[in-house]
């Protein structure tokens, strides 16, 4: 993932191979520099298939999880996608933001109560609040 510069259009996602696969495509590119034998083909066909299958999956997952998603056009990097902005609030966000909340109300209400236990004043207003 980059951020789109200098554009700054949203988000660029890309999946890039692991490098020994690319580097065995290397190695037999180079020994068949016109790319006319059948192991150059094999690797061409492996390596698209495999950035076509994980930009289906990347815009799928991305697309599921509420982003607007597209192509850049890069013929350079065909599978790459922009990710431009957030259509639907993060499902997962909310609750994680909701048990925070939980959490840091529980944890200020348990120093509270401790602090109002060893406060040595019975009458501190700040300690033990009149109804």
């Amino acid at each position: 993932m980059t951020v789109d510069l200098p554009d700054l259009h949203g988000v660029l996602v890309d999946w890039r191979q692991h490098d020994v696969l690319v580097d065995a495509a290397q190695e037999a590119w180079f020994e068949d520099p016109h790319r006319e034998g059948a192991e150059c083909a094999e690797f061409e066909r492996l390596l698209s298939t495999i950035g076509e299958a994980m930009s289906a999956a990347m815009r799928t997952i991305l697309t599921a999880a509420g982003m607007e998603v597209s192509g850049t056009g890069n013929d350079y990097a065909p599978h790459e996608l922009l990710v431009t902005r957030r259509l639907v609030p993060s499902v997962w966000r909310a609750r994680r933001d909701a048990r925070f909340a939980r959490r840091y109300e529980a944890m200020g209400a348990a120093w509270n109560a401790r602090n109002a236990a060893e406060c040595p004043k019975p009458d501190c207003e700040h300690h033990h609040p009149k109804c």
